[in-house]
């Protein structure tokens, strides 16, 4: 009889202990894949400026993060079927699950640049006969028509380390970034900015979608998220990784 009370007993604690761990945990989704500093994977660790403010906004829920690092085609789905609680790196303008899934206040701006030699082209249509380092498979909405007319070249990398290791080499002059990427990566190689201008092409508002059959609210992240912008913790993070915050 005491076994059998001892065994109830303990198989409460834990089925309690398990509810209480669902009830604060936030399921965060990371796409596989980004480029440091948004994603820094070593030794099976997954660190990163996504890590740091997904925590952020996990702690101002009372809440703790676990990450998981989804490829991009099983992302949809995670998020559709409540299997991850947020994705903390999209954005409307590229998002599938507009409709189906809801979307947080702002996160940060992403900013898109193309780095390049002084003195920088004043606008896209200068550029004509130059090569652009670019991402493979990647889509990009100012320079896909000229690339397609063969009036600007395109060279696609595999990663953004990659291109900017080309251009830091003299093998490329041109390459088309994040403006995060190349401040990240000039942390280490503060030669590549030398006599190299950048050229804004557009900025992309970044966000958290959030499923609906998830654990936590738009609600709740949007007041996450004005916490960490108010408190001044979003401009530190981003100055940790040699960057500038725009909100």
């Amino acid at each position: 009889m005491k076994t059998k009370l001892l065994y109830f007993l303990s198989f409460f604690i834990l089925a309690h202990s398990a509810q209480a761990k669902t009830e604060t945990e936030l399921r965060a989704a990371i796409p596989a894949g980004l480029a440091p500093p948004l994603l820094i994977e070593k030794k099976g660790k997954v660190d990163g400026l996504i890590v740091d403010y997904v925590s952020a906004l996990a702690e101002a829920m009372g809440r703790t993060a676990n990450f998981s690092v989804v490829t991009r085609y099983r992302l949809n789905r995670y998020m559709l079927t409540g299997q991850m609680d947020v994705l903390c790196y999209t954005s409307k303008i590229w998002d599938d699950g507009v409709k189906k899934l809801d979307f947080s206040e702002v996160l940060f701006n992403k900013k898109e640049v193309i780095i390049g030699p002084t003195p920088m082209p004043k606008k896209i249509s200068d550029m004509q006969g130059k090569t652009i380092g670019t991402m493979l498979q990647y889509v990009y909405p100012k320079l896909d028509p000229y690339f397609a007319s063969g009036k600007i070249l395109r060279e696609d990398s595999l990663s953004e380390e990659g291109n900017l290791k080309k251009l830091l080499n003299g093998r490329i002059q041109y390459v088309v970034t994040d403006q995060i990427f190349f401040d990240y990566f000039r942390l280490e190689n503060p030669s590549i900015a030398k006599n190299r201008e950048a050229l804004f092409l557009t900025d992309y508002p970044i966000v958290c979608s959030i499923s609906r059959k998830g654990r936590i609210t738009k609600k709740e992240v949007d007041k996450a998220i004005d916490e960490i912008k108010s408190s001044g913790k979003m401009k530190a993070l981003f100055k940790k990784y040699g960057s500038t915050y725009v909100d």
